[in-house]
């Protein structure tokens, strides 16, 4: 008669698979937890606590989006000179009118301020749709000077630093994990079958060498396999390679170059270098006054073409000396009237700067190498860490199989 208490031990022994396919699971699946979140500190500053790797090292990646960016995936001037001047002048004036009213009259109090109200409605209208068509060249003058220098006035390295960094860490989290979401959920499910696998080589072995120290040492082994040839999979190899002969492989994120490609490039310009966060950057930004001087010079010099013949009048009136100071104020106006209607351009500035398409083409032709390290810089100078927490985890579980066994 068989003694129960052995068939109790060898029918616990068909859990062994079942147990380490548990453990590679879970500890790929905290290894991922552990990349992104949390985004904040959580414990007791700096050393007794945790932050996701990728919130803690924001900076430093967003950095590295910067030279990927700028380096490899556009070109700054190329693509602001997309614009067309005569299209933004279309899309733009129109918001303009009241300010170009409210500074004609501005502009005829200088002279005396019940000349106004006399002038007739006509001219008015004549005078108005002059100084209009003045106001469109203007706009297409900024434009190309803008053009000319956007590498000074725009820094799209510190629009993406802001974007990605400081109160802004979980658009890191988000972009990562939308560009690898595939990757990160084969991470998870692999862990469960590199350990299944691994745990019927330990149970066989276990049944014929009852060994209790082996527990621990087979769930170290497993959490460290399983979190190592994860990664493995999705990174390399870089080529498609033949396996055994038989089949081909190539690394998962690899292998999806040019759908990764614009989907990045979608995210990037709808959440990062969009119209909206552009213009901001460019009004408001570090070369913010830069911007702003080269608005109101031009202003400035379309006020004095239209006024030539009005100055004989100014200086017959004795009011030439109140035309430099009413001028500032014309041009003060009307700049700020510039910027706080700027909105009316993004639609515009989004089709003809082209960024989602343009980076995308691009960084679907990136060579392998240079394409890895877009999702890779997440875990790179970590991935020894995770691949330790998931060996660590495997020894607990191991001694927790000793109180089963």
């Amino acid at each position: 008669m068989p003694n129960p208490h052995f068939e109790w031990i060898d029918y616990k022994l068909l859990l062994i698979p079942f147990t380490y396919g548990f453990v590679g699971w879970f500890t790929n699946w905290l290894a991922l937890k552990m990349t992104f979140y949390p985004i904040r500190f959580w414990g007791i500053p700096p050393y007794l606590g945790w932050q996701g790797i990728i919130p803690r090292k924001a900076h430093k990646m967003a950095s590295k989006s910067v030279d990927t960016i700028t380096g490899r995936l556009m070109n700054i001037q190329e693509v602001f000179g997309r614009i067309d001047p005569a299209r933004a002048e279309k899309e733009f004036l129109p918001a303009l009118d009241v300010s170009i009213r409210e500074t004609m009259e501005l502009f005829s109090n200088s002279i005396d301020p019940k000349l106004w109200p006399l002038i007739p409605d006509v001219v008015k209208e004549e005078l108005y749709h002059k100084v209009k068509r003045e106001c469109g060249f203007t706009i297409r003058n900024v434009i190309r000077k803008l053009q000319a220098d956007i590498t000074t006035l725009f820094d799209v390295k510190s629009l993406v630093l802001k974007k990605l960094s400081g109160d802004n860490v979980g658009l890191v989290v988000l972009l990562f994990q939308e560009v690898g979401a595939p990757e990160f959920k084969f991470i998870e499910r692999s862990g469960f079958y590199f350990g299944f696998l691994l745990g019927l080589v330990q149970m066989v072995f276990y049944y014929f060498f009852p060994i209790w120290w082996t527990l621990p040492l087979q769930g170290v082994i497993v959490g460290y396999l399983t979190n190592y040839l994860a990664l493995e999979m999705i990174f390399r190899p870089l080529f498609p390679t033949k396996i055994f002969g038989l089949f081909t492989y190539q690394g998962l994120f690899l292998k999806r170059q040019s759908e990764v490609s614009y989907l990045y490039s979608k995210l990037v310009s709808e959440k990062i270098l969009t119209p909206k966060n552009i213009l901001q950057e460019l009004i408001f930004g570090k070369a913010a006054d830069d911007l702003l001087f080269l608005i109101r010079s031009a202003i400035i010099k379309q006020i004095d073409q239209l006024s030539l013949l009005a100055k004989p009048l100014l200086f017959a009136t004795g009011r030439l000396e109140n035309y430099e100071t009413v001028k500032e104020q014309i041009a003060l106006k009307m700049t700020e009237h510039a910027i706080a209607n700027s909105s009316q351009l993004e639609t515009y500035l989004g089709e003809a700067l082209q960024l989602e398409k343009t980076m995308g083409e691009r960084m679907a032709a990136l060579p392998p190498k240079e394409f890895e390290s877009i999702l890779r810089s997440a875990f790179q100078e970590d991935e020894m860490l995770l691949i330790l927490v998931g060996a660590a985890l495997g020894a607990v579980v191991g001694f927790c199989q000793i109180y089963l066994l």
